[in-house]
């Protein structure tokens, strides 16, 4: 719940940013604002899954939404952008996608076998 509070603060700060830039940060701030949708989209497939006593080798449902999120993170790094974020914004939004992407690289290697 605080990383999505987070997320949608850096995305309220991203809208105070210099119109020249008002397309890209916008961009950025849809991005970030997608990747929270898109984790709990990834929790929601993979809770009921790993609350089973035995983990299946393979769930689609879980496997997609995990692969969706870990491509989005790779393009979101694409964007980020220093006329967007301040210095300690970015280094809080890397330090968060990390961290989201190895959850999604672990489910990866669970669910899509």
């Amino acid at each position: 719940m605080a990383r999505t509070r987070y997320v949608l603060g850096l995305c309220l700060l991203a809208t105070l940013v210099s119109p020249a830039y008002a397309d890209a940060c916008a961009d950025l701030q849809a991005a970030i604002a997608k990747t929270a949708a898109l984790k709990g989209a990834m929790h929601r497939e993979a809770a009921p899954i790993l609350n089973l006593p035995q983990i299946p080798r393979h769930s689609q449902a879980a496997c997609a939404a995990s692969q969706t999120l870990r491509d989005h993170i790779v393009a979101l790094t694409r964007l980020i952008d220093a006329k967007c974020l301040t210095e300690e914004q970015r280094t809080n939004l890397t330090t968060n996608l990390n961290k989201t992407m190895a959850e999604a690289n672990s489910n990866i290697s669970l669910f899509c076998n």
